[in-house]
């Protein structure tokens, strides 16, 4: 997940680890710190992998910093990595928002295939909703605990459907 943010931020232009920073923590929002603790060790597997370079460049009176640089093997890897469908955890939706920044890189496609896999999560996640709601008529619960429940239920049906509306426009907006 954190390769493809990298080697796409890479695509456009080289950077320190200190502007990659910044920019992954404006993506996630306040929800997860972002150190760099995370990020140097992340550039340090990229670059043993081959899939970046890393410079260190000085400013006078300033502290040196690792400038990454993407190869032509981490473009060919992240190429790939805009191909892998996007597996079902926790980071799915940070992994698709990565995905859709990086759009401009791809053909279009790979960017209609990856808004159609999209798609379906989504669809697929509007019936396990409606399954959820109508189980949950089954359950034996108090009525005000059922009343909330429903009432959760359709703010996450209402958030998926705004979803997949937007999916649809930008499909549309694609075939153009």
């Amino acid at each position: 997940m954190y390769d493809l943010f990298v080697l796409g931020q890479l695509m456009d232009e080289s950077m320190s680890g200190y502007l990659m920073r910044q920019i992954l923590q404006q993506i996630v929002g306040q929800q997860r710190k972002i150190s760099f603790g995370m990020i140097y060790p992340l550039f340090k597997r990229l670059h043993e992998a081959g899939y970046i370079s890393l410079e260190e460049e000085s400013e006078v009176g300033k502290r040196t910093k690792k400038v990454a640089t993407i190869t032509e093997l981490g473009r060919e890897r992240f190429k790939e990595l805009m191909v892998q469908k996007v597996p079902l955890n926790p980071n799915l939706e940070f992994t698709y928002s990565v995905k859709f920044r990086n759009f401009h890189q791809v053909d279009i496609k790979l960017r209609q295939k990856i808004l159609l896999d999209y798609q379906d999560y989504l669809l697929s996640n509007q019936s396990l909703l409606t399954k959820q709601s109508a189980d949950l008529e089954k359950t034996k619960i108090s009525e005000p605990d059922l009343k909330n429940a429903r009432w959760v239920i359709s703010l996450k049906q209402m958030k998926n459907k705004a979803a997949i509306d937007w999916v649809r426009l930008s499909l549309k907006e694609l075939g153009k």
